[in-house]
């Protein structure tokens, strides 16, 4: 081999890195056809090279990309995709095609598209990975002293098989984007439904607390009034806690600090319309609880202020709840302390701590009790009893 044949030949292997470290940090598809048909004509001392992308729909091949073809020829014109033309044998056989002499070819017939170029030698082969064939890499001359041969049908394909590594990058990387939008997707639609369903329960118990207070408003008896309204705001509760989760958003985890505040808040409102002197003054820090967790707190809470309220002052009665939430040594802890003069023992009182008991078994929860200048109720939560086994909610 002479001197100026193996520098031709190590031109090509340059061309070759060349393009490898292109195709590393670049995620165009159509650029990287495009510096592959370039460096295909600069490899062969050719001035025409074109990769052809496969429709296998009509059998036809797309000029995808090129260098030295007329204008309107890149993205619009096609050819067979037939064995009977150079490329459409390459595509399907899957052998490089090294024709010489086009003009005089019995295997193959001249596609329009070369004979118009004046091609009369052309090379092409298959661009493939693993999966279905891209198309196949083309170069083209009509330099009468120019001969393809093996060594350039293996430059072109070395091209080749970079383009079809990229191209099946693309591939994976559009897959697994499309798998993330779906599961994106489908907690999205999860979500949405979570979150109409707890617009929905608010309004469900919001109808049940309206009816509740007609048929409260239709009793004569104290005492079964009294139980009417205890039903009636434990379901007003839930309804706040649907209407918090459906307001912010959120489909399980609920700010529980910020929903004591707005339950303290609304209970206010509630004694204040009930002719009662009884003011509830909360101390609140951030604390977050999963749904499941968060309904028995607030049903304790709301629990031991009613009971306060009723029971811990005489009739008119000026007087004071505090209800207070802290994180300490691993606890969430609830704090309802009154300022009365301790609560006698009467049957919706026990319904009341028979409740608040049943309810703290649930999310293991310890209750102590203190009849020291009022009532002080402290409920501890392990702060892991508040995490969803699915997500480990971070208590703030």
């Amino acid at each position: 081999m002479t001197n100026k044949a193996i520098e031709y030949r190590l031109r090509q292997q340059s061309l070759i890195s060349e393009f490898g470290l292109y195709a590393l940090d670049n995620r165009d598809l159509a650029a990287l056809a495009h510096e592959a048909a370039r460096l295909a004509a600069e490899g062969v001392n050719s001035r025409l090279a074109k990769v052809l992308r496969y429709q296998p729909e009509d059998n036809r091949l797309l000029v995808y990309a090129g260098v030295g073809w007329r204008e309107g020829v890149v993205g619009q014109t096609t050819i067979d995709g037939e064995l009977g033309s150079p490329a459409g044998y390459a595509l399907h056989t899957g052998q490089a095609v090294i024709a010489n002499h086009l003009q005089d070819e019995d295997r193959f017939r001249m596609p329009e598209l070369l004979a118009e170029h004046g091609v009369d030698k052309a090379i092409n082969v298959i661009i493939q990975g693993k999966g279905k064939p891209f198309g196949v890499l083309e170069a083209d001359t009509s330099a009468r002293n120019r001969v393809f041969d093996a060594d350039d049908a293996a430059f072109l394909q070395s091209l080749a098989n970079v383009v079809a590594s990229a191209y099946e990058r693309t591939q994976t990387e559009a897959a697994l984007e499309e798998a993330v939008r779906e599961k994106d997707g489908l907690l999205r639609e999860k979500e949405a439904l979570l979150d109409e369903l707890n617009h929905r329960v608010k309004n469900n118990l919001q109808v049940v607390s309206n009816l509740l207070s007609i048929e409260t408003a239709r009793l004569d008896d104290p005492v079964a009034q009294q139980r009417f309204r205890a039903v009636r705001n434990r379901v007003t509760t839930l309804g706040r806690l649907h209407q918090h989760l459906y307001q912010s958003g959120r489909a399980r985890v609920v700010e529980f600090g910020q929903y004591l505040e707005e339950l303290c808040e609304n209970l206010n409102l509630f004694y204040a319309s009930d002719e009662s002197n009884v003011t509830i003054v909360p101390d609140i820090a951030p604390a977050h609880a999963d749904l499941d967790r968060a309904i028995p707190l607030a049903l304790i809470v709301n629990e031991l202020i009613a009971n306060s309220s009723k029971h811990a002052f005489q009739q008119g009665e000026q007087g004071t709840v505090r209800v207070r939430l802290r994180r300490d040594a691993g606890y969430l802890t609830i704090t309802v302390a009154d300022n009365g003069q301790g609560m006698k023992s009467t049957p919706e009182q026990g319904d009341g701590h028979e409740l608040i008991a049943l309810l703290g078994e649930r999310i293991d929860a310890e209750v102590q009790t203190q009849t020291d200048n009022g009532m002080t109720v402290t409920i501890k939560v392990p702060e892991q009893a508040l995490r969803t086994p699915e997500q480990d909610v971070n208590v703030a």
